[in-house]
């Protein structure tokens, strides 16, 4: 699923964590109000992002490369978001800056160079990136459902597991390589899934270093010697973290699927039929069964709109009361069908 040369394959994004010994419990309880002024920002960002997303797919399109300006903001972007998902989930305790890049923060991305893209593969880039952008869901909402145990762990030893911290780390990394092929900053599929046998390519990366108002984010870093390897580089799962990994995928498909399955009976809801309509309707077929048009008719205030459900609705004409049996037999299109038994 690599474009252009063979080289691509080394055209990977690669995510740098240095985790501290210890973490600050108080950080940690109160973690998610911390956040929420970066939330605020980088919602307002994620709106600009889009806009640019958009003029780059057009402009890679026509030209055969993402265009200067729009992956120097993408890479800021990125960089910008990796600091704050990195910060909820527990893997650094410093809080991050509001700052374009920050090149001292524990968290940081590494892009690879600017290199042309296959047109074809952007005209079809959402479709292709499909399949990845699922699994990267499924890993997402798996760490979300089992967040809480993990926070509540790190809460009370003001540790994280090494585990705990591998698993994250390569939660965080297919994120960020998942959008950086959507998006076009990469022409490399997703790779390295489950961790790295052995360490990525000596090649020169982008580190985001500010110069400039925008951050100088193009600017090439010679290789290993000036971006210093972290834990996350390359990222070797421990057979913890390996085994806590794949539960957040079984925990995220299964929490996917619950809420299609959810989604989908909201769907097949139908709002219960009232007692007005009830007795405008049962009047309906009481005329149309014995030719005659009832004075008064009375129904319960409503009914089940679930096929089978049943009522019973008293007809009063010429001073005689009669039964009828109201049962709900289809619903089509939202709507409830219900037949009607006159009884003397």
């Amino acid at each position: 699923m690599n474009e252009g040369s063979p080289t691509s394959r080394e055209a990977l994004v690669e995510l740098d964590v240095f985790p501290p010994e210890q973490h600050r419990r108080w950080t940690v309880l109160l973690r998610l109000l911390l956040a929420i002024p970066q939330l605020i920002v980088l919602w307002f960002l994620s709106i600009a992002a889009f806009v640019v997303i958009v003029c780059g797919w057009f402009g890679a399109l026509v030209f055969g490369r993402l265009p200067d300006w729009c992956g120097e903001f993408l890479r800021g972007y990125y960089g910008y978001t990796v600091r704050v998902r990195g910060y909820l989930m527990l893997l650094v305790d410093d809080y991050p800056p509001f700052a374009w890049t920050a090149p001292d923060y524990p968290i940081r991305l590494l892009f690879p160079a600017p290199t042309p893209l296959n047109r074809l593969a952007v005209l079809f880039r959402l479709i292709l990136a499909f399949p990845i952008l699922v699994l990267s869901g499924w890993f997402t909402t798996g760490w979300g459902i089992i967040s809480f145990i993990l926070w509540l762990i790190v809460l009370i030893t003001g540790r994280m597991p090494k585990a705990i911290f591998e698993a994250g780390s390569a939660v965080l990394r297919i994120e960020m390589r998942v959008s950086a092929y959507a998006y076009l900053l990469t022409p490399t599929y997703l790779t390295g899934v489950f961790g790295d046998k052995q360490a990525p390519p000596s090649g020169p990366v982008y580190t985001g270093s500010p110069s400039g108002p925008m951050g100088d984010i193009g600017r090439v870093m010679g290789g290993p010697e000036s971006a210093p390897r972290s834990p996350t580089r390359p990222l070797v799962l421990s057979s913890g973290g390996r085994t806590l990994l794949i539960v957040m995928l079984i925990v995220g498909i299964l929490g996917s699927l619950s809420e299609t399955s959810v989604g989908w009976r909201d769907d097949d809801d139908t709002d219960a039929i009232s007692g007005a309509q009830l007795a405008r309707q049962v009047a309906v077929d009481f005329t149309d069964q014995t030719g005659r048009t009832p004075q008064h008719v009375r129904c319960p205030d409503s009914l089940d709109a679930d096929i089978g459900a049943t009522e019973v609705c008293t007809v009063t004409y010429d001073w005689m009361e009669f039964r009828a049996l109201v049962t709900v037999d289809a619903i089509t299109d939202g709507a409830a069908h219900f037949s009607t038994v006159i009884e003397p």
